[in-house]
């Protein structure tokens, strides 16, 4: 059985902007290859919601190639620029709050220690 899901992340338009790429030709590509349907909310403001459904593995997918991204942006830059830190919010509906959290916060607490120790503790 395939669950539909969908993810939303609030990002910096300058950080959309790279994930588009020219003429569309990278968010063409990110869409093809992870199957995801991915939309972008119009470039008005400072930040932009990035929208992203499908299965599991193809949000998975299109997420991992949007970070992957990023990171080749990163090491583009020349050694002496000071490489800018890149932040992607996963925006949770308010109904969805309660069970992210979970009971007296232990879902939190363990999403907060996996990521901590995939970062290791020298990045804290």
């Amino acid at each position: 059985m395939n669950i539909l899901l969908t993810i939303r992340l609030l990002m910096q338009g300058k950080e959309v902007g790279s994930i588009i790429g020219k003429r569309g030709d990278q968010i063409k590509r990110i869409r093809e290859e992870s199957g995801a349907k991915i939309n972008i909310s119009d470039g008005s403001c400072p930040e932009r919601i990035v929208t992203i459904t499908g299965s599991l593995a193809t949000i998975n997918k299109a997420f991992a190639m949007i970070s992957n991204k990023f990171e080749e942006d990163m090491r583009a830059l020349p050694n002496s620029v000071p490489k800018p830190p890149i932040t992607m919010r996963l925006i949770v509906p308010a109904t969805q709050c309660g069970s992210l959290i979970g009971k007296s916060g232990s879902k939190i607490k363990e999403i907060r220690e996996v990521r901590l120790s995939a970062d290791g503790p020298s990045k804290l």
